[in-house]
């Protein structure tokens, strides 16, 4: 018997609110420690490589305003640079600097210890359901955000077809 739409919804906002309140978890975790989940995701995106602001804003889905404000912070903090890029008088390349990559070292393990506590208190079978569930749940998606003309950036994240990335 298929579940009907009120156990269905159910089940989404159990799923919603529990990563809600490990993510407050996490925050306040690293919070106490100087960070934010927000600028471990930012620190680790300029990690990889520079970026511009304006692929930070697309690949995040954030306004340009917003992203400006944290990357003012983390340059105020000696957290990451920003330099110009040849061709584009106006455009600025975002790099992370070795204060950032020290704070992303730190916080890392802060982020973990979370995940260890959550994640780590499954048996093996209740994360091998969860990776299988996650990861059929991730196909639909991906299928879901194709017809609705939203590309994948990377794993776990998109962004409008039209530009910005």
């Amino acid at each position: 018997m298929e579940p009907n739409k009120e156990e269905l919804r159910a089940v989404a906002t159990r799923f919603g609110w529990a990563w809600y309140r490990m993510r407050r978890l996490i925050d306040t975790h690293l919070s106490a420690h100087g960070a934010s989940m927000a600028r471990l995701k930012l620190l680790a995106f300029l990690a990889e490589e520079p970026r511009r602001s304006t692929d930070i804003a697309g690949f995040f889905d954030q306004a340009p305003r917003t992203v400006t404000q944290a990357i003012d912070w983390l340059e105020q903090n000696g957290l990451a640079s920003r330099s110009p890029v040849k061709g584009d008088r106006r455009a600025k390349m975002v790099q992370i600097t070795d204060a950032g990559r020290k704070m992303l070292e730190q916080g890392l393990p802060l982020y973990d210890e979370v995940v260890r506590q959550t994640f780590g208190s499954l048996s093996t079978g209740e994360l091998e359901a969860l990776e299988k569930a996650i990861s059929r749940l991730d196909h639909i998606v991906n299928g879901l955000e194709q017809k609705a003309g939203i590309r994948r950036t990377r794993a776990g994240g998109s962004a409008r077809g039209g530009g910005q990335s």
